[in-house]
């Protein structure tokens, strides 16, 4: 045999092994690195991000209320959807299993705080309020915080949803009665 045409053979021989001329094979599955979120555009009472407090893989969202209204404090119930994130506290420095920061609106006085979080499965209970009805504040402020993390594994593309619990969201009116408050929230995107 022509050893040109052996050796021509050979080195096609050797490519075809090796999976052909240099192209690659796609990589399986990558892991999302960051959360993404839209403020609602619409409703009274929407769950916005907080930029400042968020990070790529923790977002912090605060539920803000209409300029219209005025209040003494809030109550709320959301369940979180799918696998792709969890319930956090804010910030890495608060005590554990804490869930829930007061925003701007509330004066929560001195002493205890009515500020209380309860984490029951995917569903994160929480509540904030001044001491007191005398000086109802506006709601156009940052109402409370809460903060939800990207799970590690997650495939990009993954949507997350915070599902409130309509009978569970309320607002305490400065007359001591509470009134019932629908929330408005976008989904979440791992990506």
């Amino acid at each position: 045999m022509n050893p040109r045409i052996l050796t021509l053979a050979l080195c096609l021989g050797s490519l075809l092994a090796c999976g052909g001329g240099g192209g690659s094979t796609p990589a399986g599955p990558t892991t999302a690195t960051r959360l993404t979120y839209t403020d609602p555009t619409t409703g009274a009472y929407q769950l916005r991000q907080n930029a400042a407090l968020s990070s790529p893989t923790h977002l912090v969202l605060e539920l803000w209320g209409p300029a219209t209204d005025t209040g003494c404090g809030v109550s709320v119930a959301f369940t979180l959807g799918g696998t792709a994130g969890t319930w956090r506290n804010i910030k890495a420095t608060d005590a554990a299993g804490t869930y829930v920061g007061n925003g701007t609106a509330f004066d929560l006085g001195s002493g205890t705080p009515i500020l209380k979080a309860t984490l029951s499965g995917a569903t994160l209970s929480a509540a904030v309020a001044e001491k007191g009805l005398a000086t109802p504040k506006p709601l156009n402020k940052a109402l409370l915080q809460v903060a939800v993390e990207l799970q590690t594994g997650t495939t990009p593309g993954t949507s997350i949803t915070i599902t409130p619990d309509p009978a569970k969201c309320r607002l305490l009116l400065p007359t001591g009665e509470t009134a019932p408050i629908l929330i408005t929230a976008s989904a979440i995107s791992a990506q």
